[in-house]
């Protein structure tokens, strides 16, 4: 699955808070509740890494952590899925964006306000993420299984928030 010539993008302001090692689909679980149980309407995740490191697996976490019994799938096909609940969670994935006009098209915007926006490949619309956002970033490492999770903040706010996951 790992694929060495894709290289994760910067974001301008990102900071590095703190790297998670997941030894397991477990492991990842665990973060996925853990951040699930501390999101609010107006967070905004971001989430950046190869094909196949487990960025949808977290969402399904974050989902059920946030008390959500919602079924999540990616959504690469119809690109938005909604989940309503205790926590609303707005679930994106970008994989098949081309250009960020595309994206404005959508509105994602109109999401931040009213629920949690989780963005896969948020790579591909830098332009329209909000200014202070978590920014996880999933990389394979040389062990079978093993997933780096880098968690940077881009704000005030989302250093906050990381301090809060454990």
């Amino acid at each position: 699955m790992e694929n060495n010539n894709y290289k994760i993008p910067s974001f301008e302001n990102e900071k590095l808070e703190k790297t998670i090692i997941s030894n397991s689909i477990e492991d990842t679980k665990e973060l996925g509740l853990s951040i699930g149980k501390i999101i609010d309407n107006g967070d905004s995740i971001l989430l950046s890494g190869d094909l196949g490191a487990g960025k949808t697996e977290l969402v399904r976490s974050i989902v059920e952590g946030s008390g959500n019994d919602s079924f999540v799938r990616s959504p690469t096909f119809v690109l938005i899925n909604n989940y309503s609940g205790e926590k609303n969670i707005t679930h994106c994935d970008f994989y098949r964006i081309d250009l960020e006009d595309q994206v404005e098209e959508i509105g994602i915007e109109e999401y931040y306000e009213n629920s949690t926006v989780i963005i896969e490949w948020a790579e591909k619309i830098i332009n329209n993420t909000k200014e202070d956002s978590i920014l996880i970033k999933i990389h394979f490492t040389e062990i079978d299984n093993q997933r780096k999770f880098m968690l940077y903040s881009t704000g005030y706010y989302s250093k906050k928030f990381i301090e809060k996951i454990k």
